[in-house]
C-alpha cells in the first residue's frame, strides 16, 4: 500500500474520531429524555409565561422538529413562536441537518480507513496510532473549549451562534418563548454534560489506541528474539 494512502487514513482517523464524537453526543442530547432530565433538576429557572406541563410539551415538539420528527406546519402550529422564532428553529434544523450527513460520512471515512488499516500487519500500528491521535486531539480541543465556556460561557454562547447563524436571529429576550423553554441554564449544563462525556469516550479510545500499540509493539519484539 503507499505510504501516502497509508498517512491519509491515519490523517482521516486522527481528526475524524473528534467529529464524530462531537456530533454523537450532540444528537444524544438533542432528545426528549435530556430535556426531562433538566427540567427535572429544581435549579432550572421556572417559566412564567406557561405552564410545567405546556412547557415540557412545547419544548419537547420544538426538539421533534429540529430532529426532523415535524413538519414545519406542524411546528408553526404550535403557535407559541413569532416569525424571528421559527426564522431561527428554520436555521437551526437545517444545521442538523447537514451535521448528520458530516456524520455519516465521517463516519463511514473511520470505519473504511480503520479497516483497511487494520487489516495488514504492516499498517495495524497506525490505526493504533490513528485512534490514539484522535483521542489525544479531542481531549486538547475540548479541555480549551471547556475552560472557555466554563470562564466566560456568555462569550462562548455568543461566539457560537455568530460562527453558525447569519444574521441575530437567535437574540431573544427573557419573555420570548425559547427562552422560556431553553433558559441559559440549560445550554450551560448541556455543554459541561457534552464536553465531560466527550472526554470520557476519548479517553476510552485513547486507552484502546495505547494498548493496541503497545501489544503490536511487544509482538514485534518477541519476534525478533
Amino acid at each position: 500500500m503507499p505510504r501516502s494512502l497509508t498517512t491519509l487514513l491515519s490523517l482521516v482517523l486522527a481528526l475524524g474520531v473528534p467529529i464524530v464524537l462531537i456530533l454523537t453526543n450532540v444528537f444524544i442530547f438533542m432528545t426528549p429524555q435530556w430535556l426531562d432530565y433538566q427540567y427535572s433538576k429544581p435549579g432550572l429557572p421556572k417559566s412564567v409565561r406557561f405552564s410545567d406541563q405546556d412547557r415540557r410539551h412545547y419544548a419537547t415538539e420544538s426538539i421533534e422538529y429540529v430532529r426532523g420528527s415535524r413538519t414545519l406546519e406542524q411546528f408553526k402550529a404550535l403557535g407559541v413562536y413569532d416569525d424571528r422564532e421559527i426564522k431561527h428553529m428554520v436555521d437551526v434544523r437545517e444545521l442538523v441537518d447537514k451535521a448528520r450527513v458530516v456524520w455519516i460520512v465521517v463516519g463511514a471515512l473511520i470505519v473504511v480507513a480503520l479497516g483497511v488499516l487494520a487489516a495488514r500487519p504492516t499498517t495495524r500500528t497506525l490505526a493504533a496510532r490513528g485512534m490514539l491521535s484522535g483521542a489525544i486531539l479531542t481531549v486538547g480541543l475540548f479541555v480549551v473549549i471547556g475552560v472557555f465556556a466554563a470562564i466566560g460561557f456568555n462569550t462562548f454562547f455568543t461566539l457560537f451562534h455568530r460562527v453558525f447563524f447569519e444574521g441575530d436571529t437567535w437574540l431573544f429576550s427573557y419573555t420570548d418563548s425559547l427562552i422560556q423553554f431553553y433558559p441559559l441554564p440549560f445550554w450551560f449544563e448541556t455543554s459541561v454534560a457534552l464536553v465531560g462525556l466527550t472526554i470520557v469516550e476519548a479517553v476510552a479510545i485513547g486507552f484502546v489506541g495505547w494498548w493496541w500499540t503497545k501489544k503490536l509493539r511487544d509482538c514485534r519484539m518477541r519476534a525478533k528474539q
